[in-house]
């Protein structure tokens, strides 16, 4: 269950049993790994690669457009297999510091480490090349093409070198999709999907790009209940497999719901960085804001039915929406 050798001891990093024996000889106890015949890696190897667990590291990111400081040494970090809320009032700096991840904008200072390689140029290539894939509020799908067509666009399989491969997309698609949990002919055109649906598309499409870090902006402002449940039931079977989130969205109960930690901005500064288990709404709040607030408390709404509506609608449907 376990190799001595002192500094030269090797250890299986990538699956193992762990177990503390106290009764190893000795006194002190000893820490024991189960090896399982994989690769192994030296003992001060094991701990970078233990104590490196952050997908994304940012540190010290300031912007500044000619003499407004949008943000202003901004530490972010985002830990693999979790879903990390970003949180912050309109203006706070969200958008901004996610559009240097992405590689849209460079930051005038600081550094962002992914997956522990240093990020030294910045485009949208070379984010999508890092694997951080975004999920922006407008989506981004063309609605004549198909969902397979989507998923590849611009990158299709050919044959030859020169003709499009619509079968091997399709096939690919239909893969990355029954992974994801999803439901979707691949060659069904996204003018036929729900709101929900098209979102999953745009997640599938991220995924194929190898995608490890995936962000999204107000992913479920479009969407009614049942897809949201969809969707946050993607984005855990997601980080269950090692994708780190960062979720942005002003709705707290879907930040409590899903998230695991959380991120405040305010006015372009990092204020808090906690897990979300040690927080309340409240706190939350007053961390947005910036000053305390009274107690939250819920009251359920009355409304005068006894007065004529000032507007009523009934039985209205429409394509690619939900019929209500």
């Amino acid at each position: 269950a376990s190799r001595t050798g002192g500094d030269q001891a090797e250890l299986d990093c990538r699956l193992a049993i762990v177990q503390w024996d106290a009764a190893a000889p000795g006194g002190d106890g000893r820490l024991e790994v189960g090896l399982v015949g994989r690769e192994f890696v030296p003992v001060r190897e094991l701990w970078v690669m233990i104590e490196s667990s952050n997908a994304v590291e940012m540190t010290g990111i300031k912007k500044s457009f000619g003499g407004l400081h949008v943000l202003r040494g901004v530490d972010f970090a985002v830990k693999q297999g979790t879903v990390h809320a970003l949180m912050g009032e309109n203006g706070a700096g969200k958008s901004t510091l996610l559009k240097i991840l992405q590689g849209i904008l460079t930051p005038t200072e600081g550094s962002i480490t992914v997956f522990g390689r240093q990020m030294n140029s910045f485009s949208a290539a070379t984010s999508r090349a890092f694997g951080i894939g975004m999920i922006f509020q407008e989506l981004s799908l063309i609605p004549s093409l198909t969902v397979a067509q989507n998923i590849f666009l611009a990158r299709e399989p050919r044959k030859f070198g020169l003709l499009v491969d619509d079968r091997t997309a399709w096939d690919r698609s239909r893969v990355i999709m029954s992974e994801l949990g999803m439901d979707v002919d691949p060659a069904t055109p996204v003018q036929k999907l729900s709101t929900g649906q098209m979102q999953m598309v745009e997640i599938a499409k991220a995924i194929s790009q190898d995608a490890r870090i995936l962000i999204l902006d107000e992913p479920t402002s479009a969407l009614p209940g049942v897809e949201v449940e969809r969707l946050f039931s993607l984005l855990k079977r997601l980080s269950a497999n090692g994708v780190a989130i960062v979720y942005v969205s002003h709705r707290m109960d879907e930040i409590f719901e899903i998230a695991e930690e959380v991120t405040i901005l305010r006015d372009g500064r990092n204020v808090a960085t906690a897990p979300l288990r040690h927080l309340e709404i409240q706190e939350v709040v007053e961390h947005m804001i910036g000053k305390r607030v009274g107690s939250f408390s819920w009251r359920p709404r009355s409304v005068d039915r006894t007065r004529s509506p000032a507007l009523e609608v009934r039985s209205v449907s429409g394509p690619n929406k939900p019929i209500n």
